[in-house]
């Protein structure tokens, strides 16, 4: 499982979040947008208006390289602040057209390490994991 059932929760409360990019010139770009998990591939999808058009879209076309960030503060202190951080490989997908609004291109990543702070009420602080590692493992189980 690419998520764990808190960082979904946390994610899925969430109706925006921050993709970090390489854009050509070597310096990173980072930008505010929506967002979905998809469950079934353990994912973030990321659409858009007029996507391929985008410089986060010929970005990752360029170098797959991202981070994307969740984050939240809920009060004042360092409890109240809340983030999860997904470092990963992101490809350019195209969908079969369904949302007259969206474009079909989406950029999708597929996390590689996650890093959370506060983002599981019953493990607080920072707690980092390789998802990658954690796939090998399940499948040689």
């Amino acid at each position: 499982m690419t998520f764990t059932d808190a960082e979904q929760r946390f994610l899925a409360r969430q109706p925006r979040g921050h993709l970090s990019t390489i854009g050509p010139d070597g310096v990173p770009q980072v930008k505010p947008l929506g967002f979905t998990v998809n469950a079934e591939l353990g994912t973030i999808d990321i659409a858009g208006f007029a996507m391929a058009s985008s410089a986060k879209y010929r970005n990752v076309r360029a170098n797959p390289l991202v981070a994307f960030v969740v984050d939240e503060v809920t009060e004042q202190t360092m409890e109240g602040a809340h983030f999860l951080e997904i470092r990963g490989v992101a490809e350019t997908v195209t969908r079969p057209a369904g949302d007259g609004h969206l474009a079909p291109e989406i950029i999708r990543i597929h996390p590689r390490r996650v890093v959370a702070y506060n983002v599981d009420p019953d493990r607080p602080g920072l707690h980092t994991r390789d998802v990658a590692a954690e796939e090998s493992a399940a499948a040689r189980a």
